[in-house]
Formats: structure tokens, sequence, C-alpha cells
């Protein structure tokens, strides 16, 4: 399970600022205890001034980090089908799994039946909340396989990517997924699509693809 991190220089500032206003209310109230309370107005000001900096560039930074964690997507796959010539209702597929820090890009080939390609997912949707942080949801690319445009069942078998999918059903069935405070759910999701070039994406709450 992937789940894409994005902490930039905004984050980074947010931090400095708050450990700033902080550092100045203490080193404000030590130096009351000494000069007086006037040391604490002048100094207590500024520090409070800081906070209040601090906490409306969290608000601002929140809003931006929920928007981009709401609309934000993840380049996950890219894929290539084409109709094998002379059978019907058969594909050869080249499908790219493009990896991160803790797996390789995967370049894949198969022959598949149908009109149309299939690639399955796992999705864990997290809190907006923790999008705002700075975490993307998770997601794993789990099985590819065809349907048939007049509805006619397929003989072939799913093709399991990235060892499958079995743990994950299995947990959900035995209720073991933490969906709080952290995960808002966790699901399968798949998206459909005919014979061409495409990329894949990975939102929020969804696998999506869009033609090349």
């Amino acid at each position: 399970m992937v789940f894409p991190v994005t902490f930039g220089w905004i984050q980074v500032l947010l931090v400095v600022l708050a450990v700033a206003a902080v550092a100045l209310l203490v080193t404000a109230i030590f130096k009351a205890r000494k000069v007086g309370f006037k040391v604490l107005a002048g100094r207590g000001a500024g520090a409070i001034s800081l906070i209040l900096v601090a906490v409306v560039i969290l608000w601002v930074t929140t809003l931006l980090q929920t928007f981009l964690g709401l609309t934000g997507e993840v380049k996950a796959a890219h894929i290539v089908a084409t109709p094998v010539a002379g059978q019907e209702h058969m594909m050869d597929v080249e499908l790219t799994l493009f990896g991160d820090k803790e797996h390789d890009e995967q370049h894949l080939k198969y022959q598949i039946q149908g009109d149309m390609w299939v690639l399955q997912a796992n999705i864990v949707e997290l809190e907006p909340w923790v999008n705002a942080l700075g975490f993307n949801s998770g997601y794993k690319i789990t099985r590819i396989y065809g349907q048939r445009l007049d509805g006619v069942a397929t003989t072939q078998n799913h093709i399991f990517l990235n060892g499958g999918d079995g743990e994950f059903f299995d947990d959900m069935k035995k209720e073991t997924w933490f969906t709080k405070p952290f995960v808002r759910s966790a699901y399968g999701n798949a998206v459909i699509a005919t014979p061409g070039t495409y990329d894949v994406f990975i939102s929020r709450d969804a696998i999506k693809t869009r033609p090349v």
C-alpha cells in the first residue's frame, strides 16, 4: 500500500513560526519575574501577535492543503491496450506500474480476453484533516482483467498485481480496518476503458484514467 506524502516549505514555515512564538512568550514570562510585568506586556504582545500570525497562516494553509488533498492526483500507471488482429474479444496490454522509494517500477505485458480492460485498486480514503497535513490517500493496484461489450462473461481469470488483494479484503471481512480517526473508508475500486493509450491516476477516493 502506497501513501504519498506532500510536505512543503509552508509546513516548515509554520513549525518555525510556532516555535518562535512559544519561545518569545516563555522568554517574556521569565523576564517579567525579574524586571516586572511591563516587560511582559511589551514582549508578550509580540509573542501573541506572532502566534496569531502563525494561526492565520495555519488556517490558510489548512484550507489550501485540504483543497489540494481533495483535488490532487497521483500518477500510478500507464497502459497501452491493442486489439489482437484476427481474434475477437482479445487484447494485448502493456502495463507500467510506477514505483516510489519503496517499490520498483514494473513493466508488464498480458493478453486479456474482452473488448475493454479493467484495472482494479485498493483505496484507503483518509479523513480530510489528514489530507490537510500533507498525507494523500493510500492505494495499491491489485488486478487487471477484461470485459466484453456484449455482456458475455469472459473465461479468463483475473490477473493479480503487486501480490493481489486477498489480505486487504480478509481484513475488511474481519472488520479489522480502523476507520477512526485517520481513515474514512477502505474499499476496492476499478476503472474500465476501451483499447487505447492511457495514464492512470489515483485521487483522494478513486482510481481514474485519461487517454494520452
